[in-house]
């Protein structure tokens, strides 16, 4: 047994050895969108812009393999449109909330020449909630039967800070607005310049419900991020040489 140990002990070492860091500071544009997996009405999803700013470390095997681990912190922003069934109830949102991100992940770099080099990434971020601002404007109707217009009510105008949070309700007067944690599957691609800088486009796929009470509430919306990246690597190049002519 102290032999097998002492050969995954060796292995572990000499990859140790051959792999190599890269540090990295970025930021860039993102484009943030929910989309509505169940509702007891009808809900629709519009996109804004946002950003992001961070930076991280690639840990560097042999072959162009490698992976990743970054944070970052963003502002996103994404709009809702939900109606109820009757249509009696329209509310219109505006959430703005601001993120802690942590992407992990495995790559690997395509070398085309010297200075030019593709790399394809795969991995989940974790969004962790802080802080952010949410805007509701909603409108009652009433009806008097199916060949009546609806006929308005009275209107809404609500803005506070987002509660982060698993649960609906914590107490009677306090109601959060979204889950605490957001968990997303990562794509991306990026185009390196002469291993020092890179220019990358991500997407991600929201894996759970942005919502509190998870999987057993009665809506269920999840977010979908593109991120643009403008990356510089430092102190310099990330790795040895592996292009030959």
């Amino acid at each position: 047994m102290r032999r097998y140990w002492l050969l995954l002990t060796c292995i572990l070492f000499s990859t140790l050895l051959q792999a190599q860091f890269g540090f990295y500071a970025e930021g860039g544009p993102n484009y943030s969108m929910i989309r509505a997996t169940r509702s007891a009405g009808i809900v629709n999803g519009k996109s804004e812009v946002g950003w992001q700013l961070g930076g991280g470390v690639e840990y560097h095997f042999m072959n162009d393999f490698f992976m990743y681990l970054g944070t970052n912190f963003s502002s996103q922003t994404f709009l809702k449109d939900s109606s109820s069934i009757n249509d009696t109830v329209v509310s219109k949102y505006n959430i703005h909330p601001y993120f802690i991100n942590i992407p992990f992940g495995f790559a690997y770099q395509f070398n085309f020449t010297k200075t030019l080099g593709l790399k394809v990434y795969a991995g989940l971020n974790t969004q962790v909630g802080i802080t952010g601002k949410l805007k509701r404007h909603t409108d009652f109707y009433t009806t008097n039967g199916n060949t009546t217009p609806p006929e308005h009510v009275r209107s809404e105008f609500d803005e506070h800070k987002i509660n982060f949070g698993r649960t609906i309700n914590v107490a009677t007067d306090y109601r959060n607005d979204l889950g605490n944690t957001i968990w997303g599957l990562n794509i991306g691609a990026g185009l390196n310049i002469n291993k020092r800088i890179e220019a990358n486009i991500f997407y991600q796929e929201g894996l759970n419900n942005i919502l509190p009470g998870g999987d057993g509430a009665p809506e269920i919306n999840k977010l979908r991020t593109v991120t643009v990246n403008l990356r510089f690597y430092f102190p310099g190049k990330y790795y040895n040489e592996g292009y030959k002519e």
